[in-house]
């Protein structure tokens, strides 16, 4: 692993000042990836204001000679002091001279820093999302990592409003209540994805906040499916651009197969439309064992993007001593 930069090239923290240009590089790897840009200031500011996330010790930017942004790099915990997710991205004019190297090292390094608050019995490990035709999945291949799963991204170009779905009888789709629904809705999600690949319980406070301190958060896009007085199935749609994204979709065990998941996804897709946004994303596990892919594929979804996790483990899980 290369552990030096190209000359004239430097490293630091980010800064406040230096978002914008963190945009730019990320719609340059977009134009390269999807051929359209993706990305937009509110995710650089939705990284940053992660629990625990600290830019003077988890994230890097590299310049170039000419002073521009050609790389960024972050890890952050998402189970603290065990499961670290991270992102890196060098320019493509830049890629293949160390940048990932470097990069990729400031990540682990910083990862290992954990090491010392693990948890007994839980391994320490890092993950990262790579297009595996990028040289990214190549370093990581080369240090260590492991492909342990599929991601795909999923789009839906709108050419109307879509008509709502029936429903089951004594199921009423509600707009979201701030202030009134967040429990519900959270515990709604948890259920849903509970046992799914990498799930883990959130505490409220740090569920709520990550959702509704996001910068495009919109609480009138929010919908609840409800049995009378109990929450069946939820949606959380965002916008982002001229991009409508649904980030979470889930219906509790006992409601499914009754066309509650379709009936939401649908609504959110109203609610998007009626905004303005024709263009439609959504990440779903490729392995997803909910049959979520069948149901997006059921109502015209394409897969426009493959997304390969890997991970390495940092630190083996330590033995539990009586």
């Amino acid at each position: 692993m290369t552990r030096e930069l190209p000359a004239g090239y430097l490293l630091r923290r980010p800064e406040d000042s230096d978002a914008g240009a963190i945009v730019t590089l990320k719609v340059a790897c977009d134009l390269e990836t999807l051929g359209e840009p993706d990305s937009t200031l509110d995710d650089v500011k939705a990284e940053w204001s992660q629990p625990r996330f600290d830019r003077a010790r988890d994230a890097w930017v590299v310049f170039s000679p000419d002073r521009a942004v050609v790389g960024y790099a972050w890890v952050w915990d998402r189970i603290p002091h065990q499961d670290l997710q991270a992102d890196l991205y060098v320019h493509p004019e830049h890629r293949a001279r160390g940048i990932e190297d470097v990069l990729l090292r400031l990540i682990e390094a910083r990862g290992q820093e954990h090491e010392t608050a693990m948890r007994q019995g839980a391994e320490l490990t890092v993950a990262l999302f790579a297009d595996s035709r990028e040289i990214l999945a190549t370093v990581l291949q080369a240090t260590g990592y492991r492909q342990i799963r599929t991601f795909l991204r999923m789009r839906i170009d709108l050419d109307g409003t879509p008509a709502p779905a029936d429903l089951p009888d004594g199921i009423e789709i509600r707009p979201f209540r701030r202030g009134v629904d967040e429990r519900e809705i959270h515990g709604i999600l948890e259920e849903s994805f509970e046992g799914h690949f990498r799930f883990a319980r959130e505490p409220h406070e740090e569920w709520v906040a990550r959702r509704v301190s996001y910068p495009s958060f919109e609480p009138g896009l929010w919908r609840i499916a409800w049995d009378r007085d109990q929450g069946a199935g939820a949606v959380l749609p965002y916008r982002f651009g001229d991009l409508g994204w649904v980030r979470e979709l889930g219906v509790r065990g006992a409601w499914r197969g009754r066309g509650i998941g379709k009936a939401l996804l649908l609504e959110a897709f109203r609610a998007l439309e009626q905004r303005g946004h024709r263009r439609i994303s959504l990440g779903v596990d490729a392995q997803n064992a909910s049959g979520a892919t069948r149901l997006y594929e059921g109502v015209g979804m394409r897969v426009e993007l493959r997304n390969e996790l890997y991970q390495k483990i940092l630190a083996p899980a330590r033995s539990l001593i009586p």
